[in-house]
């Protein structure tokens, strides 16, 4: 009896400790809950933060009304637009459209210039009947002018030559007999031929006519222009390529006795500087294309036989490694050049040829 009696009494405790243990936990998993669902409910402000971009998207919409804002700035920098009363009224449809017509007149402005540009200078048309003169096939239709001529009698000049730091002697030997002439032009340095150049030909009616333009280099194959007349076209020893031969076409070498010619013949008209000499040249590789000489004007220059009294002739490049050529012709020698600058427009020192001697074989 007594014993029931303990266990009823210690199972009450009992009872009572699982209960509030029973309690504590409920409590705790109670707690829990509400600490998870309180982070729940905190995290749903982060999660919802993500949602922003069309709140974004709502900010964005100011920046999209900003050109309108600025169309509207820029159009009070324009009084004559909008005058002082009507701004309250703020036409935008027709700010905008005076907006595009302000850079209508500059596009329809552009093409004038460009026309009047082209058209102005006529000098322009040489060049480009010179382009033309480059190839074969548009030569065809290049006829230079034809100028009256008065040849130089025959002379055989030495000068000075120079090419950078290079000395050394040029001479020229010039001969006309029975309506036929010979050119040749040699240059050595150190004892060593570094020029040989050799044209012949006739005279006919426009100058000089060259029937074979020869030049020679040391240690390589002769290379030759053949002007052949009763076919009307230039060959060459080694180039295939033909080209039509005009009135009055000339070789590089020939060329220096024409120019004499055609000055001499009519000095007044060449001695102005608006006055101009085309012609047609050749050299031995197939370069054939028309030449422009502009009148430079006279000019002192001075030769170890003292200073003379010139007219410089100057030939520009039109393309790289294009030919400049100056050249200056002496009055008092019938025209004959005195001096003679040959370079390359691709750079290298130019070749030049100074008066020293009139008849170094007396």
């Amino acid at each position: 009896m007594g014993a029931r009696v303990t266990a009823r009494i210690v199972g009450a405790p009992l009872s009572r400790r699982r209960a509030l243990r029973f309690i504590v936990i409920v409590a705790a998993v109670g707690a829990f809950h509400a600490a998870l669902l309180q982070q729940t409910l905190a995290s749903r402000p982060e999660a919802a933060s993500p949602v922003s971009p069309p709140r974004a998207v709502q900010l964005s919409t100011p920046p999209a009304a900003a050109p309108s804002v600025v169309s509207v700035a820029e159009v009070p920098n324009e009084p004559a637009l909008a005058p002082p009363p009507k701004p309250a009224a703020k036409p935008v449809p027709p700010r905008r459209s005076a907006a595009p017509t302000e850079p209508a007149p500059p596009q329809a402005e552009l093409p004038a210039p460009v026309v009047v540009a082209a058209a102005a200078p006529t000098e322009a048309l040489v060049p480009v009947a010179a382009t033309a003169a480059a190839s074969a096939p548009a030569a065809a239709g290049i006829q230079p002018p034809v100028y009256a001529t008065r040849m130089p009698p025959s002379v055989h000049w030495a000068y000075v030559l120079r090419r950078g730091f290079l000395s050394g002697r040029g001479d020229l030997r010039w001969s006309l007999r029975d309506g036929r002439y010979e050119a040749r032009l040699e240059g050595n340095v150190a004892g060593f031929n570094v020029l040989d150049w050799t044209s012949r030909g006739a005279i006919d009616a426009a100058g000089a006519a060259p029937e074979r333009f020869v030049i020679r280099r040391r240690g390589k194959e002769a290379m030759a222009a053949n002007f052949q007349r009763q076919a009307g076209k230039i060959t060459y020893s080694g180039p295939t390529t033909e080209h039509p031969l005009p009135t009055g076409a000339q070789d590089r070498l020939s060329l220096l006795l024409q120019l004499t010619a055609i000055v001499a013949a009519n000095p007044q008209r060449f001695h102005h500087s608006d006055a101009r000499i085309v012609v047609f040249v050749t050299g031995a590789r197939a370069d054939a294309d028309v030449w422009t000489f502009d009148i430079v004007g006279e000019e002192s220059v001075d030769t170890p036989r003292g200073p003379a009294r010139a007219l410089h002739l100057r030939r520009e490049p039109r393309m790289p490694y294009d030919t400049l050529l100056d050249v200056w012709l002496d009055p008092a020698r019938h025209h004959l050049p005195v001096r003679a600058s040959l370079a390359n427009a691709g750079g290298g020192e130019p070749l030049e040829l100074l008066l020293s001697d009139e008849d170094p074989s007396s």
